[in-house]
C-alpha cells in the first residue's frame, strides 16, 4: 500500500498492535508500579537537592503516561473496562509517589533540605505543555516512525513533578506547595487524556471496541495469574 504523507491516517496505523499495547503497558503490573516507585524516588531527590538533572533521570524512568492514554482509549472505544483498569493504575501511582515523596521528605528536610525549588517551581505553563506532550505521546504510540521514548519523557516532565511535590508539601507539611502541585497535576491529566482522546478519535479507534474488550479480558487475566 502506497504511504500517504497525511497527518491522519487510519490505514498507516496498525490499531491492534496499538491496542495491545496501551491495554499492557497501562496495566497495573508489578514492573510497571516498580518503576513508578523507582521514577518518584528519583524526582523526588532530585527537587530537594535542586537538580535538574536528577529529575530529568526521574522523567526518563517514569511510565506514568500509559494509563493517561488507555483512559482516552477506553473513552473512544467506550469500554468502562479499559477506563476502569487505566484509572486504577494511576490511582496506585498517585499513592507509591505520594507516599514515596512523604517518607523521604519528612526524614531529609530536617537534615538541611530545603523546598525552594518547589516553591519557586512555575508551574502554569504546564497545561500547555500537557497538551503538546499529549498529542505527541498518542501520534508516537499510533506511528512505528516515532520515537516513542522521547514522548514519554514530554510526558512525565508535565505529571511526575506535581505528583511528588504533593508528598513533599505532605512531608514538609507545607499546605500550599501540596494543594499548588495537585491542582497543576489535575490540569495537566486533563490536558493529557483530552487532547490523545482527540488524536485517537481522529484515528479510528472508535471502530476497534471489539478488539479493546478482548484485550482487556486478556490482560485481566494475567493479573489473575
Amino acid at each position: 500500500m502506497k504511504a500517504k504523507n497525511v497527518l491522519f491516517d487510519e490505514q498507516s496505523v496498525d490499531h491492534h498492535a496499538v491496542i495491545d499495547t496501551l491495554v499492557m503497558e497501562s496495566s497495573p503490573r508489578r514492573t510497571f508500579l516498580t518503576m513508578i516507585f523507582i521514577s518518584s524516588l528519583i524526582a523526588t531527590l532530585g527537587l530537594l537537592n535542586e537538580s535538574v538533572t536528577i529529575v530529568i533521570g526521574a522523567m526518563l524512568v517514569a511510565p506514568l503516561h500509559w494509563p493517561m492514554l488507555g483512559i482516552s482509549l477506553g473513552i473512544v472505544v467506550r469500554d468502562w473496562r479499559m477506563i476502569k483498569l487505566s484509572v486504577f493504575s494511576i490511582a496506585l501511582s498517585v499513592v507509591v509517589a505520594i507516599a514515596t515523596a512523604i517518607v523521604i521528605t519528612f526524614f531529609y528536610v530536617p537534615l538541611g533540605a530545603d523546598l525552594q525549588i518547589v516553591r519557586e517551581a512555575r508551574y502554569g505553563f504546564m497545561g500547555l505543555v500537557a497538551l503538546g506532550a499529549g498529542a505527541a505521546a498518542a501520534f508516537a504510540v499510533c506511528y512505528a516512525h516515532i520515537k516513542e521514548a522521547v514522548t514519554g519523557v514530554a510526558i512525565s516532565v508535565a505529571l511526575l513533578p506535581p505528583l511528588v511535590g504533593i508528598g513533599i508539601g505532605l512531608g514538609g507539611s507545607d499546605w500550599s506547595i501540596m494543594r499548588h502541585s495537585a491542582e497543576i497535576f489535575l490540569i495537566n491529566f486533563g490536558g493529557v487524556v483530552t487532547i490523545s482522546l482527540i488524536v485517537f478519535l481522529l484515528l479510528g479507534f472508535h471502530k476497534h471496541r471489539q478488539e479493546t474488550e478482548a484485550a482487556v479480558k486478556k490482560e485481566e487475566r494475567v493479573l489473575k495469574s
